[in-house]
């Protein structure tokens, strides 16, 4: 047993999953920092732009209801917000296939770019960060992240697949195969 298993165990259950969660959260402000220096070096977007982008393109095409809800805003900030997006050819609305009342919103082939653009930075950032580990902690990480993101994802709908967080090849080479 090492050092953080015996602690873990000593202090209880409860005790090693807030220190779990604690170490976790501290990762991922790193990751968030990584992610916002990304954005103001190679993007024009706010991060709230961003975050519509990177909504869509993850989890779209959807209608303007279902893009509210993903990001807890009422439907007409989410529309003014893709009204702006569109307006810079990142996002389409088109007329749903299902409902004549209904629009479509994607990304662009522009937005699939910036998105592109920004996420290359970022990987950037992690791969110069990455490179302070040794190599079997650096397998040991992803392989745990994976993991996490498995876990996080259960409570998901079925079939809710992120194309975009597929490492071997981009969204858009994906959807041309």
């Amino acid at each position: 047993m090492n050092t953080d298993e015996a602690r873990d165990t000593a202090a209880g259950p409860r005790n090693g999953l807030a220190e779990a969660a604690w170490r976790v959260e501290e990762a991922s402000l790193a990751l968030v920092e990584m992610t916002l220096d990304a954005v103001a070096e190679d993007s024009d977007l706010s991060v709230t732009q961003l975050r519509v982008l990177l909504a869509v393109d993850r989890h779209g095409p959807l209608n303007l209801s279902a893009l509210a809800a993903h990001l807890a805003v009422s439907v007409s900030a989410a529309g003014r917000l893709v009204a702006r997006l569109d307006d810079a050819g990142l996002l389409i609305r088109l007329l749903s296939p299902h409902s004549r009342r209904e629009i479509s919103i994607d990304v662009t082939a522009a937005g699939r770019r910036a998105i592109g653009h920004l996420r290359a930075a970022r990987r950037r950032r992690i791969a110069a960060t990455l490179t302070r580990l040794p190599p079997g902690t650096r397998r040991a990480l992803a392989g745990a992240l994976t993991e996490f993101t498995a876990a996080a994802r259960t409570g998901e709908e079925p079939g809710a697949g992120h194309a975009s967080d597929q490492p071997s090849t981009d969204r858009t080479t994906r959807r041309n195969q």
